[in-house]
């Protein structure tokens, strides 16, 4: 899935043309798999105060003015996942692919639009001074950010098994410092680990990182602000894998399960080396019927392969694609219903931390 831009205005009638082969390309791409759910009203999402934790609340007390130099989506399209498994019988291996069909390039650019105007109003019901945007790019650090990052958008291929667009809204660039995504990393060894997987590429090996972060500086020193920097992830599936223990034992499976990821949607309040924040401590889910999951193809090979041939083994390997649809229009409802939801939780536990003991 390639990300475009649109362009100029053609003639209306051309225009209805482009409309009506858009749409039909659409329900050829989303046909003969199964019903896919239409736009329909944004579930409800609530969050308690479990859903949310604080990193290093000492800090937003001071806090009274912030800039937002970040504000990044990060659209995950495809997961993968692998296992083997081996015995004094043989062995096997099993891979899996999973792609997201449906939305695209301008959902994706619409909910990072929207969720802007949902931070700048986050920020202030928790009483906060938010830079005019306008003020902050006219700052000759501004520019120094945009070299130090690249264009919206950004596609963000990992070797972790995850892949996907990352956009950012009003021409911020998509700038990764390295310090909020590790100051408060945490993982285990569950087949949804917490935060880590979901490292950008830039982040993972070091790229950019001290000239983005010196640019901010600049910007928080000239602002007299702190900086407010916001992530949303949005993964697709829950990918797990088994060795097994006999030959042919190997397995993947996948569930479904869209969700906001913990961890990595949150605020960050960002001065020079202090930083604190707010963030899901717990996935919120996206409702289960959003995507409908279905197996385009796969692949067998019982031969051995390279495997057997330097094993002396019998090895079987079995690799699959599949495809998550969903309905763009309420894919884009639900994640913008889900964030703003998250993004008035975050406020309010800003306005609560800022509060006088």
């Amino acid at each position: 899935m390639r990300a475009g831009r649109v362009r100029g205005a053609a003639p209306r009638a051309l225009a209805g043309l482009r409309r009506a082969a858009v749409a039909a390309c659409a329900a050829a791409a989303l046909g003969g798999i199964g019903a896919v759910a239409q736009a329909q009203p944004a579930a409800p999402y609530g969050l308690d105060a479990k859903a949310v934790a604080v990193d290093n609340g000492r800090l937003f007390a001071g806090v009274k003015r912030v800039a937002i130099t970040q504000l990044v989506v990060q659209f995950m399209d495809r997961q993968d996942g692998s296992a083997v498994a081996g015995s004094s019988r043989g062995g096997a291996s099993a891979a899996a692919i999973v792609r997201l069909a449906g939305p695209g390039p301008e959902q994706y650019q619409r909910i990072v639009d929207a969720l802007y105007d949902a931070a700048v109003a986050a920020a202030r019901e928790a009483g906060l001074e938010v830079v005019p945007h306008e003020q902050l790019v006219a700052q000759p650090d501004f520019q120094k950010l945009l070299a130090a990052g690249k264009p919206s958008p950004v596609e963000d291929e990992k070797f972790t098994g995850h892949g996907g667009w990352t956009y950012s809204p009003r021409g911020l660039p998509v700038a990764w410092d390295s310090d909020d995504e590790e100051s408060f990393m945490q993982s285990n060894r569950d087949p949804d680990p917490r935060g880590e997987q979901y490292r950008s590429g830039s982040s993972l090996l070091g790229g950019n990182t001290t000239a983005a972060r010196w640019a901010e500086w600049g910007l928080a020193k000239a602002l007299d602000a702190h900086l407010l920097k916001v992530r949303v992830t949005i993964p697709l599936a829950v990918i797990e894998t088994s060795g097994g223990i006999l030959s042919g034992g190997a397995s993947v499976k996948i569930t479904p399960k869209p969700r906001l990821a913990r961890d990595v949607t949150r605020f960050t309040v960002r001065r020079e080396n202090d930083a604190a924040r707010v963030r899901l401590d717990q996935h919120l889910l996206l409702p289960a019927d959003l995507m409908v999951l279905d197996k385009l193809s796969q692949q067998q090979d019982n031969t051995g392969g390279l495997v057997g041939a330097l094993t002396r083994f019998a090895a079987n390997t079995a690799k699959s694609e599949y495809r998550l649809s969903a309905d763009p229009a309420r894919y884009e409802a639900e994640v913008l219903a889900a964030a703003r939801a998250a993004f008035a939780r975050f406020g309010e536990v800003l306005k609560a931390q800022r509060a006088p003991s």
